[in-house]
Formats: structure tokens, C-alpha cells, sequence
């Protein structure tokens, strides 16, 4: 079963990783609120790209294609 590239999702992986928004924001380039929208379920959410997707999977120790977040 693979994880969707959802809000509730990124939250999630970037929990497990042990990191703050602010730091996922600084590895992928991005702001504070810039990584804020990514998490939010809003009209204004943006998404990961699905390689950014897949790299959060990967830093929490997820495979992309078989992961199975809980």
C-alpha cells in the first residue's frame, strides 16, 4: 500500500522524522509559511511535488511504493 501525498501525511512524516517545520522548510528549500501551506488543509495548501513526496517518505524511513505510515 503506498502513502498519499496528503496535508495529514506530511504532518505525519515530518513528525516521525523528529523535525520542526522550520527545518523541513530549510531541507527543501522553502519558508516557515511556505512549509506551513504544505501541511494545512486550506484552499491555499500547496502540495509536495511527487519527488519531494518521496524524499519526506525516504527520511522517515518509508519506501515510496510499499510504505505504510501509521
Amino acid at each position: 500500500m503506498t502513502i498519499e501525498n496528503t496535508p495529514e501525511n506530511i504532518k505525519k512524516l515530518r513528525k516521525k522524522i523528529g523535525l520542526t517545520q522550520t527545518e523541513c522548510g530549510e531541507i527543501f528549500g522553502v519558508g516557515l509559511s511556505t512549509w506551513q501551506k504544505k501541511e494545512a488543509k486550506t484552499h491555499n495548501q500547496l502540495n509536495l511535488s511527487k519527488g519531494e513526496f518521496e524524499y519526506l517518505l525516504l527520511l522517515a524511513g518509508e519506501h515510496p511504493e510499499t510504505g505504510d505510515l501509521k
